[in-house]
């Protein structure tokens, strides 16, 4: 359903002059032969500044990659690709962000691959309902990658579309699309044992009131519980944001925070982005719909009053705002950096946006607009952002004229 909603804005855009503002193109993807395309994912960063990723497409056999890039001493990049999925049985089709963990192993997902499931809704170029894996570095500049659970598409659930986050313990914690008794999705939890990995489903989606199809990653509090939000479902059927408390007992209870109400209640709606914490405990994300104008719309939920939902920002298509907006992420002085997916000035290919708290709310600041093509079309997600408070992120589209429009890597200095 995602690649198509964004295959029909993309036929929409028109190519438009040069902005004021200045973007470096890193990496432009697709040109050399076994190089990825279409990278979904949010680059992360190591402590020497390298960059690592995942394409969705691409690569070797052409389903998928996982890559570096590496700053050169001449100011530019270099890529590696690291691995390339081949769909069975080492998965393919990764779309999520990586993990890294301090001896420099990468873990991830990828929603396609693994082994064939009837109950799934994988489609071509790969079977299978995906899987989670780890990448280790080997000698002479070599990884290995080690399956560490294949989804089956059924009560464990199957297309992981989120990233992969981890607790103190080294377990790991994620969302599926489909599967699960319901086959609406699920919450599970991935532990280390001696006997291999063990997943544990947390929660099932019913597809009524507690939600649907949750494309977003989860997050942690302060006192180990986890939040998340839903593309669909609900009482209004465009989606929620929900709270999943553990017990004691082992269990752990879902609580709907939000049902979101769409353009008619003046709320945002479906939403594939997750949620941020600030240090009060209130929560803050995107909608890719819904909002004043129906174009997507920034939200907080307020913790002091029992999650209240705040609308901070709704997106207009008026030569000048972002439209379809992808997550936040806070920087280090408090503001919210995100990226939208379409237009900005005179309709672009989408936006680099800043929100800046102050005595009056919350002001929205567009501080990019893509110039479609060479300097890349639609990013499609929340920015990294490094400890110089430069912005890194990625394009579905586009790339430098010539190629076969694989998307890009950018980096972007406020």
């Amino acid at each position: 359903m995602r690649n198509a909603i964004l295959f029909a804005i993309f036929l929409l855009l028109p190519f438009i002059p040069a902005s004021a503002q200045t973007l470096n193109v890193l990496h432009n993807f697709g040109i050399t032969f076994g190089d990825g395309n279409i990278p979904y994912a949010t680059p992360i960063m190591d402590g020497a500044g390298n960059l690592y990723g995942t394409t969705l497409s691409g690569g070797a056999h052409g389903l998928g990659s996982v890559y570096r890039l590496t700053p050169t001493s001449g100011g530019g990049w270099e890529e590696t690709t690291l691995y390339s999925f081949a769909g069975i049985p080492d998965g393919a089709s990764p779309h999520a962000q990586l993990l890294r963990d301090s001896a420099g192993n990468l873990y991830g997902t990828t929603i396609q691959g693994g082994v064939t499931a009837k109950h799934c809704n994988s489609s071509a170029p790969a079977r299978g309902c995906g899987v989670i894996f780890k990448l280790t570095p080997a000698a002479q500049g070599e990884w290995t990658e080690t399956l560490l659970y294949t989804f089956t598409g059924g009560n464990d659930g199957g297309n992981p579309y989120a990233r992969l986050i981890r607790d103190h313990a080294g377990d790991f914690y994620g969302t599926t699309t489909v599967g699960g008794s319901a086959n609406h999705g699920v919450i599970f939890e991935l532990s280390p044992t001696a006997s291999g990995w063990q997943q544990t489903v947390l929660h099932t989606f019913s597809g009524a009131n507690d939600g649907n199809s949750p494309y977003a990653p989860v997050i942690f509090d302060r006192h180990g519980n986890l939040y998340g939000t839903t593309y669909e479902g609900g009482e209004t059927g465009l989606g929620i944001v929900y709270r999943l408390s553990p017990h004691p007992s082992g269990a752990w209870t879902e609580q709907i925070l939000h049902t979101f109400a769409g353009q008619t209640g003046n709320d945002g709606a479906e939403t594939f982005s997750g949620v941020v914490l600030d240090a009060a405990g209130n929560l803050y994300g995107t909608t890719f719909s819904g909002g004043e104008f129906n174009y997507g719309a920034v939200f907080e939920l307020v913790a002091a009053k029992g999650f209240a939902s705040k609308l901070l920002h709704s997106f207009q298509l008026n030569g000048v705002d972002g439209t379809f907006p992808n997550g936040v992420i806070f920087d280090a002085v408090g503001n919210l950096w995100g990226t939208t997916q379409g237009a900005g000035a005179l309709d672009g290919a989408g936006t680099v946006f800043k929100m800046t708290p102050g005595p009056n709310g919350w002001t929205e600041s567009v501080l990019y607009t893509f110039e479609g093509s060479a300097q890349g079309v639609y990013p499609d997600v929340s920015p990294l952002i490094d400890p110089a408070g430069r912005i890194y992120g990625t394009t579905i589209w586009g790339g430098t004229l010539g190629s076969t429009n694989g998307g890009v890597t950018f980096q972007f200095v406020p």
